[in-house]
Order: structure tokens, then C-alpha cells, then sequence
């Protein structure tokens, strides 16, 4: 069984997806401004208008919201507290949730790669 250090333990690929997942989190951000439509316009929201990142981002953090439910009834709230407990709350999140994620593939492919070797010989 693996230990929490080797889970956690960075590689290309656990960063790729973390550096994913920020960059969905900052262009869903950008697009937030249409709720708000405060000027100034933040900086590439036009260019990042039509694609579909902010729902992406809503999906993305809705694990997120549901785990820091329990806070709230102490009186911390992650999502609607203040800025940098989110923004820190975000980065944790995406962390362990790129190398949950590669963890979870690398023993999937680990336990069903030997068997269809086994079944093409």
C-alpha cells in the first residue's frame, strides 16, 4: 500500500494537472466579471468570453464546497469567506486532487494493463 508521501510526492504529471486546474480556476475568475460587470473588464476576458471555463470551474469546485460544508456550522466559510482562505483552499484542493487523480490511474492502469497482456498472449 502506498503512504500518504508517495501519494503526495510531485512529478510532471501531478503538476500538469494541478497547472490544469489553476488555469481553469483563473479563467473562471476572469469570466466571473460578467456577474458583477464592475469596470474595469479584467485583462483577457474578452478572448476567454465564448468558451464555457466558469461552469467548468463551478463543476470543478463543487467537491470543494461540499467537503467545507461542516465549517460553515462553526463559522468558517471557505467559499464566500474571505479571498486568500479561498485562494489557499483552491490551491490544497487542486494539489490533492491532480495527484488523487494520477494515484487513482496509475493503479488502474497497474492492475488492468497485466491482465490484457495476459489475455492477448
Amino acid at each position: 500500500m502506498q503512504t500518504v508521501k508517495q501519494v503526495l510526492k510531485p512529478d510532471w504529471r501531478k503538476l500538469f494537472l494541478f497547472a490544469i486546474f489553476t488555469s481553469i480556476a483563473v479563467g473562471g475568475k476572469i469570466q466571473a466579471w460578467a456577474f458583477s460587470d464592475v469596470p474595469p473588464k479584467p485583462p483577457l476576458y474578452d478572448l476567454l468570453r465564448p468558451f464555457p471555463i466558469w461552469p467548468m470551474w463551478m463543476f470543478l469546485l463543487m467537491p470543494l464546497a461540499l467537503l467545507t460544508l461542516p465549517l460553515r456550522f462553526i463559522g468558517l466559510d471557505v467559499m464566500a469567506g474571505p479571498p486568500w482562505l479561498f485562494v489557499v483552499a483552491n490551491i490544497i484542493y487542486f494539489y490533492l486532487l491532480s495527484c488523487l487523480i494520477i494515484t487513482g490511474f496509475d493503479k488502474y492502469k497497474a492492475r488492468f494493463g497485466r491482465s490484457r497482456e495476459e489475455m492477448t498472449r
